[in-house]
């Protein structure tokens, strides 16, 4: 199995996590409410990415991955980021 690469960017206010050079997920950094937190279903790994909405209350944004290898390099990732 191939390695997978991973990136964290910002740039013009906006967050982009890239897998093998692919932006796999993007958000505002603005509307960013500074935590995120992880689903760990035995067949299905989550991330909820905490977001304001219009009214200045919070709304999630879900990504989830296919592999728990990935899950988890992307929580490290944004560990090692945010």
């Amino acid at each position: 199995m191939k390695k997978r690469s991973y990136k964290f960017t910002t740039h013009n206010g906006r967050i982009k996590v890239y897998v093998d050079g692919y932006v796999m997920f993007t958000f505002n950094q603005l509307d960013f409410k500074g935590y995120y937190a992880y689903k760990d279903d035995e067949n299905l790994y989550g991330l909820d990415i905490y977001l304001m909405n219009d009214k200045g209350g919070a709304t999630t944004m879900e990504v989830y991955f296919k592999t728990k290898e990935t899950w988890l390099d992307i929580l490290k990732l944004l560990d090692a980021s945010m």
